[in-house]
């Protein structure tokens, strides 16, 4: 990773995502410009794919309608001979009914599939539904003007443009703010199986919905957890919640985090940007930090089998110091990885407090972290299992032990395993 490509950020401190009209329209003409066989796919360029598609099966939905209609019609002796527009208000209303009801069902669907442990966000689902039910419409409406004469069929088919750009905008804001976050994936917490208590997945929620610095104060947040047991899944899940409400969230590696910070200042922050048809948020700016890959660092290599505590807190009060000042403005997530060998430990709640309590420090934070720590992946499908699990048997929905917080004191008691 080169670092010195790019300039410096300043100042730092947590900010909100600032999208102009000219940044969607910059960001629209990479995606529809560019070959993506040859640069990256964002999120942006999939939900344009997407609404084109739409548009696509309303404009063929509405021929096939429209010829069925004129059929039947001249059958019914309602016309008196078939043309290949007699059936084209028919047509229209059927393909409009039937974009409707498709995207009625897949987002009932959906809202089933959801574990409820946390709470879905219908309102965003039903609207996405509802975008896409129009952007279907939409094509319904131009094969429909494709029956008219021509200076109608101008009129229809720019105003159908026309309403087809204006509601873009708040769609490609939305899928800009995910893709400059920089996450492996988007994963919601909705999807969660149920293995959380639900006053502590209400505790993570309300952090969430508090927002996040500048306007709340920060606050650290620890995951840990034996190999597949989905704490990256985790912390992409609390990245994308972050991202759903319209905040800065910047995901890193531990290794670029220490070449960043090796290579800082104390007002100067070098800065990864991605994919230039991305540009990731300078993570010296997000409101939002998660730090993964932690736990090769932490590999357990002493005859104790124990964690490597020491060189955690030497990598924060050396590696890491250059960019404290950063890092205690905003929320962090720490991925820390795989804290005990196998069996899991019962005293894996108390090592956990232990690594907890050196990132508060580190953060100089008064408040108490909170801790996720998660439990074992599923045991692997039986020889008469399924050769491919599901999607509900994926590591991301691993069982979460508990979310608690984390005792400042040295006195504290690990909780009870759930």
């Amino acid at each position: 990773m080169s670092t010195a490509k790019h300039s410096a950020t300043t100042p730092f401190g947590p900010s909100a995502p600032q999208l102009t009209l000219k940044n969607l329209r910059d960001q629209f003409w990479a995606d529809v410009y560019g070959k993506e066989v040859q640069t990256t796919a964002t999120y942006s360029y999939t939900w344009v794919a997407d609404q084109f598609g739409h548009i696509c099966l309303g404009l063929i939905g509405n021929f096939a309608a429209t010829a069925l209609c004129g059929v039947v019609m001249t059958f019914l002796g309602w016309s008196h001979e078939f043309h290949y527009d007699t059936g084209k208000w028919p047509g229209l209303v059927i393909v409009s009914v039937g974009a409707a009801v498709w995207e009625w069902f897949a987002y009932n669907k959906s809202v089933d599939e959801a574990t409820k442990r946390f709470p879905l966000d219908t309102a965003l689902l039903r609207d996405n539904a509802q975008v896409a039910a129009g952007y279907m419409i939409l094509g319904g409406v131009l094969g429909f003007a494709f029956h008219l004469h021509l200076m109608w069929a101008l009129i229809v088919s720019a105003g159908v443009l026309f309403v087809a750009i204006l509601l873009a905008p708040k769609w490609l804001r939305q899928k800009i703010i995910w893709q400059k976050a920089a996450l492996p994936y988007l994963f919601r917490l909705a999807d969660v199986l149920p293995t959380v208590d639900q006053p502590d997945a209400d505790t993570l929620q309300g952090l969430i919905n508090r927002g996040a610095p500048p306007d709340t104060p920060p606050c650290q947040i620890v995951i840990g957890g034996p190999i597949g047991a989905g704490r990256t899944s985790m912390a992409a899940g609390i990245g994308t919640e972050f991202a759903f409400k319209n905040q800065k969230v910047r995901y890193l590696s531990l290794d670029a985090l220490l070449e960043f910070a090796v290579n800082s200042t104390k007002t100067h922050f070098p800065n990864d940007r991605g994919p230039t048809t991305i540009s990731y948020w300078p993570w010296s700016e997000a409101q939002v930090v998660i730090i993964d890959g932690i736990g090769p660092m932490l590999a357990v290599d002493d005859p104790g089998r124990q964690p490597n505590f020491s060189r955690f807190k030497a990598m924060l009060d050396t590696n890491l110091i250059n960019v404290v000042e950063v890092l205690k403005r905003c929320h962090t997530v720490w991925v820390i990885g795989d804290l005990c060998p196998p069996p899991p430990s019962d005293q894996l709640g108390k090592i956990i407090e232990e690594f907890a309590k050196a990132v508060a420090a580190y953060c100089q934070s008064d408040t108490k972290p909170f801790v996720i720590q998660l439990d074992a992946a599923p045991e692997p499908p039986t020889a008469k299992g399924p050769i491919f699990p599901s999607t509900r048997a994926a590591p991301h929905v691993a069982q979460l032990r508990r979310i608690y917080q984390v005792s400042t004191s040295t006195s504290a008691k690990p909780p009870d395993k759930q």
